[in-house]
């Protein structure tokens, strides 16, 4: 028995040297990505994420072999945003290596850079989206989550428009408020829409313009929650081409990161899915998402830049275009 020790004692060895070659070759190849690039999967299959850490949700695996697009990073030095020419995620890129970066039907790919923030209850999904909104703007913190998403609750109950808790846990009325209390120079409303395309072409002009690459806050789940439309795919620059741009899908930061559901923090979601299943309209069905014959209901609602600095209004603006925002800058 004694004859075999060194031997084992060797694969052991070999064993090691092995893992630790296949642990670094990873990263060496990673080095060589960059954004604009191409890439291919070097695992048997590489999880699609909904946004950047091991604790956002898987959306899809990826075969290898798969050639991909770097759309961008590297978040934390590991994570990809990438797309297949139909999902878009992102992968860690330890598992990849550079290559020809493939052909991609989106001619314009925009995808704001902000701070994520989770709601710290249950109810809390809108004050999380100004926080994240807010600090964007401003460029700085505001400060600890828990203090600052309840100023913003406060002030949303205090300025809900006359609505109890228990009809509209908060109204998009009052979010505008709030957004515009703490950047009154630039003007918020709440946005009702009988189209959902609409609806979702306008956010994409406010991302894409250079005036202001705002993001927006969309009512999903017929009222049942607030996410922030933080990024926009399309088959041309839905500013400079409007309104001959394709939107080919949005993405979205939700919040709510302790419930099943969860989208992720940056969640790609293909326009046809968008329309259909999480812009869908107000319904007062859905605990604390208003009363019947309120200007909401049955409508598709964002809160958005307004085009003057004023403040929200109880009406808010109805079936706003982009040229809804030109004709109100020329007078």
């Amino acid at each position: 028995m004694r004859r075999w020790a060194p031997v084992r004692a060797m694969g052991g060895v070999l064993a090691l040297l092995v893992a630790m070659v296949l642990t670094l070759m990873p990263a060496e190849a990673a080095r060589d990505l960059s954004v604009g690039g191409g890439a291919t999967v070097t695992a048997d299959w590489l999880n699609l994420r909904g946004g950047p850490g091991l604790d956002n949700p898987i959306l899809d695996e990826l075969a290898y072999g798969t050639s991909l697009l770097l759309l961008g990073g590297p978040v934390e030095g590991v994570w990809w945003r990438v797309s297949d020419g139909s999902r878009v995620g992102y992968v860690s890129g330890d598992w990849l290596a550079p290559a020809a970066a493939p052909s991609d039907q989106a001619a314009f790919d925009l995808d704001l850079s902000l701070p994520y923030h989770r709601q710290l209850t249950s109810i809390w999904c809108d004050p999380a989206d100004l926080q994240t909104w807010v600090e964007y703007d401003l460029g700085r913190s505001l400060g600890p989550s828990y203090d600052v998403q309840q100023r913003f609750w406060n002030w949303e109950l205090s300025h809900n428009d006359g609505f109890t808790v228990d009809q509209w846990d908060a109204s998009p009325f009052a979010i505008a408020s709030a957004a515009h209390h703490w950047l009154p120079d630039r003007g918020f409303n709440h946005f009702i829409y009988d189209d959902p395309t609409t609806a979702t072409a306008t956010v994409a002009w406010l991302l894409a313009n250079p005036k202001y690459r705002e993001p927006s806050v969309a009512t999903i789940w017929w009222g049942d929650h607030y996410v922030l439309v933080r990024g926009v795919r399309a088959t041309a620059d839905p500013y400079r081409a409007y309104p001959h741009a394709r939107i080919l899908g949005v993405y979205v930061m939700d919040p709510n990161k302790g419930r099943p559901s969860w989208l992720g923090e940056d969640r790609y979601i293909p326009m046809d899915r968008w329309i259909s299943r999480y812009l869908t309209p107000v319904s007062y069905l859905t605990p604390g998402s208003g009363v019947p014959g309120d200007v909401w209901q049955g409508k598709y609602v964002t809160v958005q830049r307004d085009w003057t600095n004023a403040g929200p209004t109880p009406a808010g603006r109805v079936n706003a275009t982009p040229q809804s925002y030109l004709d109100a800058t020329a007078n």
